[in-house]
């Protein structure tokens, strides 16, 4: 299997605390090419706190030393120089195909296939992986619609309704983008699903989005907020603020343009920025 990944964990904490040694953790795949979250740099493996993770692919972990080691220096040194250092992102709860399976990790369902080839559908388990690996051929218009129409019931009873007004949009949002044939075959079927996409707060990938005004907005100060013209190719700045120069003193910004990297994203604040190639990343 290739080295698709390479990370570093360890060291010393943010907050104080026992320093511990660093570690590689170094994930291997023979899928990564038939599957939708590495065309977007991401993987189910890379770590995280409560996060999917996936039925290919390893992980091996390489322990390494302290800083007070002298190995520390060249083993940290090893692995940042490797071509695949940090060349991954861990996904968020989003729609997914890989190899001929579809990958299922939302939240309020428990979908399971049976000893005898059955889909069943149930309310979530408690303290169980969220995440379904359904086969491509049963992932049909019938199952979409049975996942779409389910109604989970809280422990305490009751429907959990966030996951009929939050979690399907956002399934069907992402079946559109991420198997469109599967969508059109759906929809084909049952039409009353077939609603206005709503992309606003979203993110994607800023190169695939239309020319636009673009903005960053910051949850609790305002006054840090942004507005940026994007060409297509370039970002010019347009109002409000930004960091100072240390240059000189006394000036007024006439004029501040970035090119951005294919990597960069950008939150949606219009449905006009978006087309039929924008690639959304969440």
């Amino acid at each position: 299997m290739d080295v698709i990944h390479v990370e570093l964990y360890g060291g010393k904490g943010l907050f104080g605390g026992r320093e511990q040694p660093l570690e590689a953790s170094v994930i291997r795949c023979d899928k990564y090419k038939s599957c939708s979250y590495y065309e977007n740099n991401q993987c189910l493996k890379v770590r995280s706190i409560g996060g999917s993770t996936c039925r290919f692919g390893q992980e091996d972990t390489v322990r390494g030393y302290t800083s007070k080691a002298k190995k520390y220096h060249q083993f940290k040194r090893s692995w940042k120089d490797h071509e695949q250092y940090r060349k991954l992102g861990k996904p968020s709860a989003k729609l997914g195909h890989i190899d001929n399976f579809v990958v299922f990790p939302y939240p309020y369902i428990h979908i399971k296939e049976q000893e005898d080839g059955e889909i069943k559908i149930s309310d979530p388990l408690l303290f169980s992986d969220k995440t379904a690996f359904i086969p491509w051929d049963k992932f049909t218009p019938e199952l979409i619609h049975r996942i779409c129409s389910f109604r989970p019931e809280a422990v305490m009873g009751g429907e959990i309704m966030e996951y009929r007004r939050k979690i399907v949009p956002m399934f069907i949002a992402h079946l559109k983008e991420v198997i469109p044939e599967k969508y059109d075959e759906f929809i084909a079927n049952h039409a009353e699903f077939d609603v206005k996409m709503d992309y606003v707060g979203r993110t994607a990938l800023l190169r695939t989005i239309k020319p636009s005004l673009v903005h960053y907005e910051s949850n609790n100060y305002p006054e840090l907020n942004e507005e940026w013209m994007w060409d297509g190719e370039y970002l010019t700045f347009k109002a409000g603020h930004i960091h100072k120069f240390n240059i000189t003193s006394n000036y007024t910004v006439e004029e501040v343009k970035i090119k951005p990297s294919d990597k960069s994203t950008i939150k949606i604040s219009s449905n006009d920025q978006v087309t039929s190639k924008t690639v959304f990343i969440d």
